[in-house]
């Protein structure tokens, strides 16, 4: 039995998706697909558009075999984090053969070098970072163009790169396995066939754009459209919950949040009385030093109590406290025995049973975990004026 294993997001999943799943089947010899996927938030530090139950539908109709939630504290981290996280739970889970990851260039070597040099910063890529901060790029922004300049490889690569530190750090067996990206580029609004970006088809969700939409969306999303029903969300519609906690924290708590900047914790609280919708209060808050993502990622930790101490816990245990089950296919239940099998941390299946099988450290994380999908479901219901299930009520997906 070969496994191939791919972290994502799906927000939303679409053609190019489907095209992963697909070809690491066919080109890696692979009987399985097993998914990481993000939750409710997702690693540009704002709400996915669909539920996870509807992601994790769409991936399953769509040739995924089981797919697994990524904790909230790996979702909401750095590009860094967010690889290690994905890789830890993969490494834990004791039977994965192959890290399936999208890039540029798609070309393996070209990646290692550039995962190689990236743990050192040469003389060269010190002075490129200076010129550019002095231009007024931002930290990232100047990194990225010092790398690009420096090692040849697109900044769109970057995850990948990561996923193969984290493969390295763990000192993994998981062999990793690239496919060329057959999107038009990761911020294209363009379209290339039945593919586009995952930030023009956003753009065409929130527009109502269904023409452009039923050319790049699967079946499966119709098919999990009808069958769940819900609207999607966007930042601004946390707007309220955002505001009501910069206005309620002192301080010191703004600077306790994981990945706050201390700069930033003190302009929230200096104009803690000034209210604004998410996407504005993002805009205003950002500055050369963070990219937009950073101070959405900090400002979405702080709607949700993720604390400095939260993700040193979560590091702890290796980012990777437990395994939980969103969905499977009952005809890859061979899967699911060697999951159980090979195994070394707990196994989620239902919500009910994570307080009696998990340490207390990673039961309160798992508690938190939880509050962030129950405050995004409140948000849909209230959006929608339907009712859905809560973590307790909802069970994983099965299709046959």
């Amino acid at each position: 039995m070969k496994t191939a294993a791919i972290i994502a997001e799906y927000n939303p999943f679409h053609n190019g998706h489907k095209y992963q799943i697909e070809e690491t089947k066919r080109q890696t010899g692979a009987n399985f697909i097993v998914v990481v996927m993000s939750g409710d938030f997702v690693q540009r530090g704002i709400p996915a558009m669909y539920s996870k139950t509807f992601r994790t539908r769409s991936a399953l109709l769509s040739g995924a075999d089981l797919v697994i939630e990524m904790p909230i504290f790996g979702t909401l981290s750095a590009a860094q984090d967010f690889a290690r996280c994905g890789v830890s739970l993969f490494h834990h889970m004791g039977m994965i053969d192959v890290l399936s990851f999208g890039s540029e260039s798609g070309n393996i070597e070209e990646l290692w070098q550039l995962a190689d040099h990236s743990a050192l910063e040469t003389n060269e890529q010190s002075a490129l970072i200076r010129e550019g901060l002095r231009s007024g790029l931002t930290y990232p922004q100047a990194l990225t163009l010092a790398k690009k300049e420096t090692v040849p490889a697109s900044p769109n690569d970057i995850l990948a790169v990561e996923y193969l530190k984290a493969l390295k750090e763990f000192s993994s067996d998981i062999s990793p396995w690239t496919l060329k990206r057959s999107d038009p580029g990761y911020h294209s609004e363009d379209r290339n066939g039945s593919f586009a970006s995952a930030t023009a088809i956003r753009k065409a969700v929130f527009s109502k754009d269904l023409e452009f939409l039923a050319a790049v969306l699967p079946d499966s999303h119709f098919e999990c459209m009808k069958e769940e029903s819900e609207v999607p969300l966007f930042p601004n519609d946390f707007s309220l919950l955002l505001n009501q906690k910069i206005l309620t924290s002192d301080l010191e708590k703004l600077q306790n949040i994981f990945g706050m900047p201390g700069d930033l914790a003190a302009k929230l609280y200096k104009n803690r009385l000034e209210f604004f919708r998410t996407d504005t209060l993002t805009a205003l808050r950002k500055d050369r030093q963070y990219t937009y993502a950073r101070v959405s990622r900090a400002l979405m930790n702080l709607m949700l109590d993720i604390s400095v101490e939260d993700q040193c816990m979560f590091a702890d245990l290796f980012r990777a406290p437990w395994i939980r089950i969103l969905g499977f296919k009952r005809s890859s239940s061979l899967l699911l025995s060697e999951l159980k099998r090979h195994c070394d941390i707990p196994v989620i299946a239902k919500t009910a049973d994570a307080k009696n099988i998990l340490s207390s450290s990673a039961y309160e994380l798992f508690k938190k975990n939880l509050t962030a999908s129950e405050l995004t479901r409140m948000v849909r219901e209230l959006k929608s004026g339907k009712s859905q299930k809560n973590e307790f009520t909802q069970a994983p997906v099965m299709i046959p």
